[in-house]
């Protein structure tokens, strides 16, 4: 019985893979992946400041928006009081 699925020269399904030689890293490649790897510890920490601005925020805007309701109600108070007390005079 013959798999075809095997690679060409492989006749075991549990063959030894090859090894295939890897090239050395160059100081080029490596000074590059340096760079990037710092490029994208600076973004990630950019990110975190975002994120904690964000938050920062958004805890700003709810108590903003709860002072505004308080306010409106108190607005509201005051315009009705001011109508009930224009018509007693």
């Amino acid at each position: 019985m013959a798999f075809s699925s095997f690679a060409e020269g492989e006749s075991e399904p549990w063959a030894v893979p090859v090894a295939t030689s890897v090239p050395e890293p160059t100081v080029e490649s490596a000074l590059e992946k340096e760079k990037v790897i710092k490029d994208i510890l600076s973004l990630r920490d950019g990110l975190r400041g975002l994120m904690v601005r964000l938050s920062e925020v958004g805890e700003e805007n709810d108590k903003l928006a709860k002072e505004n309701e308080t306010l409106g109600v108190y607005v509201e108070n005051l315009t009705r009081n001011s109508v009930v007390a224009a018509g007693n005079k």
